[in-house]
């Protein structure tokens, strides 16, 4: 064989013709598959921190709104107009007269009970409507309403006012009638 390369130049003397000499692979670099290993551990680890971590609630609470003299006495008013109901029904369903038969009696205290249960909830909506009904009534009313639940309770389980266990009831919705009373004048 000729050391002319084909084409005819004359051979270039730093050029060699033939098979490239045999190198050797280098084996890639691991540092950046370990390194994107430990980001991807450090954003699993953040993420599973900020995922069970709670959030703190610096919000301050919102402030307590304010009522106009006008809507503070609309309130009472609408308040008040509901207990002169719950009195007037109770009035109505306590109309038995003396010696009356069994069964009057016992529709007596079913209605009682009637106008306890349906007068709780009544009174409970209406100071839920008006958010701007006093603070002294409102609590009164709630006292009133806690009572009357509790005692149509103990009258379904056949307790009457006279026995030990209704006793407290009966107090607290007395004193609470009576500061509902007071306050509604």
């Amino acid at each position: 064989m000729s050391d002319v390369p084909p084409a005819g130049f004359p051979p270039d003397s730093g050029q060699q013709w033939g098979p490239p000499p045999p190198t050797a692979f280098k084996r890639p670099s691991r540092w950046p598959t370990f390194a994107a290993l430990a980001i991807g551990l450090i954003g699993v680890a953040v993420g599973f921190v900020g995922w069970f971590r709670p959030v703190p609630h610096d919000n301050p609470p919102p402030p307590k709104p304010t009522y106009t003299a006008q809507q503070v006495a609309e309130a009472k008013a609408t308040v008040c107009a509901a207990y002169s109901k719950l009195e007037r029904a109770v009035t109505v369903a306590n109309a038995v007269p003396d010696g009356a038969n069994p069964n009057e009696q016992l529709a007596a205290a079913t209605s009682m009970r009637q106008v306890f249960d349906v007068f709780s909830r009544y009174l409970s909506a209406k100071v839920a409507e008006e958010p701007a009904t006093p603070a002294d009534l409102a609590a009164a009313v709630h006292k009133e309403v806690n009572s009357l639940q509790e005692g149509v309770v103990g009258y379904l389980d056949g307790l009457r006012n006279p026995d030990p266990e209704m006793r407290p009831l009966v107090d607290a919705n007395t004193e609470a009638a009576e500061t509902i009373r007071r306050l509604c004048k």
